[in-house]
């Protein structure tokens, strides 16, 4: 959760740092190792809808945004082996 925009922005840029492939550019196919560690669970921010926000107005600048762990192969990078 994010309450304020800076924060969001280092959070969106982390996570999307998280979630993308480091397989080199122009590879036609990913390579072992090479996987994001994270998928996003979700898509962009989510925010407090209107009912929320008259409830509770400390609401409003709230973003939320979600990733979870990829299991991968390697026990060196906390997946499974």
């Amino acid at each position: 959760m994010a309450y304020q925009s800076l924060e969001d922005r280092i959070v969106k840029t982390t996570f999307a740092a998280a979630t993308a492939s480091r397989t080199p550019a122009g590879l036609p196919v990913e390579l072992p190792g090479y996987e994001p560690e994270f998928i996003a669970i979700t898509r962009g921010a989510e925010r407090a809808d209107a009912d929320e926000i008259e409830r509770n107005p400390r609401s409003a600048p709230v973003r939320l945004r979600a990733l979870a762990r990829v299991a991968s192969g390697n026990p060196g990078r906390g997946g499974k082996s």
